[in-house]
């Protein structure tokens, strides 16, 4: 498959999360040719290229495309005659009891012919529902998002994922007591008739796999999984067992991601703990399983990568860090793995070997970003809820956070804003604007009209979710959506049901609008007709006052009190526009500072910009400062984010810090990460990154990829290995990198 092939941009310009539509320069890796059935050099190898081909025992089942092929006949037959969710859990059932499928001896926990990320045997069938609703309910609507992807102002698409079910609920029910709790539920609905056909299917498919661990004389696997088909987890294997084929379930079969694997050191501590009295494990046994259990993510090809979090407190404040957590990081620090990316939840009661290791470990670039407890807790109760939800709310996604038992909210589906684009608009317009007072009213007008827009076309596109992909999987999981009938995403969850709005490009909007002011109101330089025209341009001609634009330190994220008050005050605007406003699921709009690939993919949209950004460079991500130009220091940083009110964007509030090695090295090096983070957090702010690099590496990885083929660098709220970067990214890396030299 080539790069073009893998880019996945529906024609209803955001399809579905399903084939996320910002994967442009996400494709599979290509170091793995394929192999003959069970042919492995060892379990190494094996869980390498166990999601990058199929590995299953062909005599157990049909392979991928083969089920593709008999999903869409299944399709074709049954549409119109049943309900859309009762059709979806009939093709459910058929991947489930037609899948090829094994269980190796080389690993610890299953494999099914649906290995392929972004080739799941649905997933052709609900982009065609897809386009259908879209086209037929609301085709104005869509075509209006078409027209906002195109010209860079802002994204949607049907967003279906970010979902988690409660972890804590369902782990000690197994999959034989969400069978039994259904029952308590029956109705004669379509939708009950087609959570119990999803149910069913579950079980038949861990019935065939437990039979063909018997065949491979695999026992402790089929010993698992009969245990979980009959009800309650008995070891910590065993809720790993379960989480892994509840996934699965969900995500790869019936297309509804999972993004949360729960709070694992909690829910598995009191398992792990009686396996050790019990002399059921060894501490060394159960390394090996979590290390083949974080590994099956590892092999998936998912360009966003697999949330896992560790650590927070419990109601009484006391940590949850504990033995078990410090066993886990180190199996996730030797791993070194982009994904499972680690969420880690500290505050006050955080141990400090947590701290010690866990910033080593980001300094080393593995995947880890720091979520602020009390910044956590504060906005969840200023979003309405009460201390046990926000002392424990879930972190999920990349660094989202919610109550644990209404995990379902929706990032596309909100729409991602381009905050930069309403310069480009106002000086492309024509309009004479007297005085920066005006101009900057005037954009802050543009901000308020596209979010009205955004959000009404939510609202209109939302209400059809369930016509789109009913999730059966997920609902099975959520008793309260049991009891109130409705399905768990699309509007079953009453405590959330949530959208977010996304802001991207809040620092270039800030740097833009503040060399508007310097050029045309100030310095007068240029006159707003002029400064057009050298945008229009590109720049071309004026590459002197370009150089000036860039090199100028009134931007984002040097602590310049003109930027800070901007940014502040285009934040406040957002916030108060977007939070607490009525969406189309029963719930509420939240704004969100994060940003996923808008940065890059708007950016592509826009044009030139007075700050000296040319013409499809990419814009500011999260709530940070545009590539390269926070050249004061990551102090003058954590100062500016210290300007904006946290309950702006209570979905979340990312930061993205990026240092020099020789900032990070050593013990003082250590010492100053974890200062930065706690002053982060004791600002309000709730989830901080890092990239730790120098721009020899950089360019030395970029110019002999095969020696750094390990090296990995945080995106947003994900890693990537540098190899799977294209150059333009990783230019845009260098260039911050070398501006921090300054």
């Amino acid at each position: 498959m080539t790069r073009k092939q893998f880019i996945r941009l529906s024609a209803s310009a955001g399809g579905v999360g399903l084939a996320y539509p910002l994967l442009a320069t996400a494709w599979p890796p290509t170091d793995f040719a394929p192999g003959p059935f069970r042919r492995f050099a060892n379990s190494a190898d094996y869980l390498r290229r166990k999601f990058r081909e199929d590995v299953t025992d062909p005599a157990t089942g049909l392979d991928r495309l083969a089920l593709e092929k008999g999903a869409w006949r299944i399709y074709e037959e049954l549409q119109g005659k049943e309900c859309w969710c009762v059709v979806k859990a009939r093709l459910f059932a058929f991947l489930c009891e037609r899948m090829a499928i094994d269980v190796s001896p080389l690993d610890r926990f299953p494999a099914i012919a649906c290995w392929k990320r972004w080739g799941r045997p649905l997933d052709p069938i609900l982009r065609k529902r897809a386009d259908e609703i879209d086209r037929t309910v609301c085709p104005a609507a869509t075509e209006e998002v078409r027209r906002a992807w195109a010209d860079g102002r802002f994204a949607m698409w049907h967003d279906f994922d970010h979902s988690a079910p409660d972890w804590d609920v369902i782990v000690p029910l197994g999959f034989g007591g969400l069978s039994a709790r259904l029952d308590r539920y029956r109705r004669e609905t379509p939708r009950w008739r087609a959570l119990r056909i999803t149910m069913d299917a579950m079980l038949s498919a861990i019935d065939r796999l437990a039979v063909q661990g018997d065949r491979t004389g695999c026992a402790r696997e089929a010993a698992a999984l009969r245990r979980l088909r009959r009800g309650a987890p008995r070891s910590a294997y065993d809720v790993l067992m379960f989480t892994w084929l509840y996934f699965f379930f969900s995500e790869h079969l019936d297309c509804m991601q999972v993004r949360s694997l729960s709070q694992i050191d909690a829910l598995l501590r009191p398992y792990y703990e009686d396996d050790i009295r019990s002399g059921r494990t060894t501490e060394a046994e159960f390394r090996e399983d979590f290390r083949c259990f974080i590994w099956q993510w590892g092999s998936i090809d998912n360009y966003w990568g697999q949330p896992l979090q560790l650590g927070g407190s419990r109601e009484d404040g006391s940590t949850v860090f504990c033995r078990l957590s410090r066993i886990m990081l180190d199996v996730l620090d030797e791993c070194a793995l982009p994904t499972p990316k680690l969420q880690l939840k500290v505050g006050a009661s955080t141990p400090e070997w947590v701290w010690d290791k866990a910033v080593d470990m980001a300094r080393r670039h593995r995947s880890v970003v720091f979520m602020g407890e009390e910044g956590i807790f504060r906005a969840m109760k200023k979003r309405g809820y009460g201390d046990r939800d926000a002392r424990l709310a879930a972190i999920w996604g990349c660094y989202e956070y919610g109550p644990r038992h209404s995990l379902n909210t929706t990032f596309g589906g909100g729409g991602g804003v381009n905050l930069l684009k309403p310069v480009e608009m106002m000086l492309a317009s024509g309009i004479e604007y007297p005085t920066w007072e005006s101009f900057r009213s005037a954009y802050l007008e543009h901000v308020r009209e596209t979010l009205d827009r955004c959000m009404a076309l939510s609202v209109e596109r939302e209400s059809h979710l369930e016509d789109i992909n009913p999730g059966n999987v997920f609902t099975t999981a959520m008793e309260e959506a049991l009891a109130n009938g409705r399905d768990a995403f699309a509007n079953g969850l009453p405590a959330n049901n949530g959208t977010q709005v996304m802001a991207a490009g809040l620092g270039t909007a800030v740097d833009a609008l503040l060399a508007v002011r310097e050029l045309v109101y100030e310095s007068r330089t240029l006159t707003l007709a002029e400064l057009a025209g050298a945008m229009a341009a590109n720049w071309r001609g004026h590459e002197t006052l370009r150089t000036r634009m860039l090199r100028s330190r009134r931007k984002w994220g040097n602590n310049d009190a003109e930027a800070n008050a901007l940014g502040s005050a285009i934040a406040q605007t957002f916030g108060e526009r977007v939070n607490g406003r009525s969406n189309g699921r029963g719930g509420r709009f939240e704004a969100s500072g994060h940003a996923a690939r808008l940065f890059i993919e708007l950016g592509r949209q826009t044009g030139a910009t007075p700050d000296g950004r040319l013409a499809g460079e990419e814009i500011s991500k999260n709530l940070s400062p545009t590539m390269g130009v926070d050249v004061e220091g990551a102090t003058a940083l954590m100062e500016t984010l210290a300007h904006l009110r946290p309950e702006d964007f209570p979905g979340d509030f990312p930061l993205d810090v990026m240092l020099h090695t020789s900032a990070a090295s050593g013990r003082r090096g250590l010492e100053a990460m974890k200062s930065l983070i706690r002053v982060y957090h004791a600002n309000g702010g709730a989830a901080i990154h890092f990239n730790v690099i120098s721009v020899e590496e950089l360019k030395a990885a970029q110019h002999d990829p095969g020696r750094y083929a390990n090296l990995q660098v945080r995106v947003c709220g994900w890693n990537v290995r540098w190899n799977d970067l294209p150059p333009e990214e990783q230019s845009a890396y260098i260039r911050r990198a070398e501006n921090m030299m300054r």
